[in-house]
């Protein structure tokens, strides 16, 4: 075979093989399918942490420093 054509099934076999199993019916196995699925296990995994993270802070938030306010000037 020529490299030219060498080259082309290589090209169709990618493309049978990323493509192939959606155009069967079988759509949980296409490229589409697959990005999709990374995407909602990062999404997981990113609310997993940030659920992690406020469980870890203290029930009650911090306390203010006592600055108290300063009253009304008397100019007695």
């Amino acid at each position: 075979m020529k490299p030219q054509n060498t080259n082309l099934l290589i090209v169709a076999a990618l493309a049978l093989l990323t493509n192939g199993l959606s155009l069967l019916g079988l759509n949980h196995g296409s490229a589409g399918a697959l990005a999709r699925n990374i995407e909602c296990n990062s999404s997981m995994s990113r609310n997993i942490r940030v659920a992690v993270s406020l469980e870890q802070l203290p029930a009650n938030p911090p306390c203010r420093p006592d600055n108290s306010f300063a009253g009304p000037f008397s100019f007695s």
